[in-house]
């Protein structure tokens, strides 16, 4: 568990990201899994609670739609296929994971000089097709220096052959992407500002919500991201992947390998907070039950958990001994992670993420169980004694995306 969370808040979000979260892809907005789940609240609940944010992504591409056709190269990247949440558990769109790399020279005051701007690309390339977060201490993380080492990296990434092609297309026009990010950016965030309003209550509750430490820290720790030592950084808030947490740990310095402190860039959706609480008030409910009895009635993951409780294990480890890809083995975690059965733990030594179970959880779901056989009464005072004993604390379920 951290020690401490000293993360400081950006005003508003980081507005290419923002565009191509719009004009990338349907996220969840129009999902029926999405629809169909989360059973306290009723379907007309749920239509109602993403009504701003399928009028704030209507009116964002409606707005960004004659800007972007003026940058046909970046238009390239627009994923025309709507991918649902299944899809994203593992890997993000090139252009997503290159603008959550690329953020801060993005933004920054001064532009970085040609030698060291290439650096900069290929050390981004270099995190998305080898991230250490997904590897085991003893992986080796590839090394770019050109087309050729991509190709080489694309070798063994499981992502979609799609993304491979446009992984492959970006490295080569990296230096016109950027060029045209740069262009493009004032514009993006003239429309994002105007749009915001759309959703201008909700992010309020959220930056709100941001300004207590203390409330941030818990929130972070129960939604299953636990870090050694102390754990410092910058928080950027997303609208449109509203529910969405990405976590991203940057270079080793001397100061903080010296002082144990672990540099970490956040993004985090607007809803995490509101959707966390609105969970805490169902701990018992038979849906959630059965989504969590589903989650275990699969025999791969219930190795993965009984290995979990053996040990905690990075991903490459798990892979190897239950003889599966790694890609196969992320999809089946995120799996258990929606269902708050596992968690991701951060440690410092070369920004490492291993994954480990949640004891309270399980043992929530054995009470669920137990529960069956109990009246409406019974069971209406084991809860009480319940949120007595423990607080009715429990985590939100978000799907985790995790890069170096």
């Amino acid at each position: 568990m951290s020690k401490q969370w000293n993360m400081s808040v950006r005003p508003e979000p980081f507005w290419l990201l923002e565009m191509m979260a719009c004009m990338n892809y349907v996220y969840v907005l129009d999902s029926e899994a999405w629809l169909e789940k989360n059973s306290a609240w009723s379907r007309g609940q749920k239509e109602e609670f993403l009504l701003p944010y399928r009028s704030y992504r209507g009116a964002m591409r409606a707005r960004l739609k004659p800007i972007l056709e003026q940058y046909p190269l970046l238009g390239g990247y627009v994923d025309a296929t709507p991918r649902e949440r299944e899809s994203l558990r593992s890997y993000d769109p090139p252009m997503i994971s290159f603008l959550t790399q690329m953020q801060y020279v993005l933004e920054g005051e001064e532009r970085p000089t040609e030698e060291e701007l290439e650096g900069l690309l290929n050390r981004a390339f270099q995190r998305m097709l080898g991230s250490d977060l997904q590897k085991s201490p003893d992986a080796r993380e590839p090394v770019i220096r050109g087309l050729a080492d991509v190709m080489e990296a694309l070798e063994g990434w499981e992502g979609a052959d799609a993304d491979k092609f446009k992984l492959l297309r970006l490295y080569s026009e990296r230096r016109e992407v950027m060029e045209q990010l740069w262009s493009i950016q004032g514009a993006c965030a003239e429309v994002g500002r105007s749009c915001l309003e759309l959703v201008q209550e909700r992010y309020d509750a959220c930056m709100e919500f941001l300004k207590k430490p203390e409330e941030l820290s818990s929130l972070l720790r129960e939604v299953g991201l636990q870090c050694e030592g102390n754990c410092i950084g910058a928080i950027t808030p997303g609208v449109m992947r509203y529910d969405g947490i990405m976590l991203q740990a940057t270079e080793d310095t001397e100061d903080t390998a010296e002082s144990g402190t672990v540099e970490l860039k956040l993004h985090l959706g607007i809803e995490t907070f509101y959707l966390y609480k609105s969970r805490q008030k169902d701990l018992y409910n038979d849906d959630r039950l059965l989504a969590r009895l589903k989650a275990l009635g699969d025999p791969v993951r219930l190795k993965i958990i009984h290995q979990l409780v053996e040990r905690p294990c990075y991903l490459q480890e798990m892979a190897r001994e239950l003889g599966l890809t790694p890609a196969t083995v992320l999809h089946h975690l995120g799996i258990l992670m929606a269902e708050e059965l596992i968690e991701v733990q951060m440690t410092q030594e070369k920004k490492k993420v291993y994954y480990q179970v949640r004891k309270q959880s399980l043992e929530e779901t054995g009470r669920g169980i137990g529960q069956l056989s109990l009246t409406r009464v019974e069971r209406q005072e084991q809860q009480r004694e319940q949120q007595i004993h423990e607080g009715q604390q429990r985590n939100g379920g978000w799907q985790w995306n995790i890069q170096k």
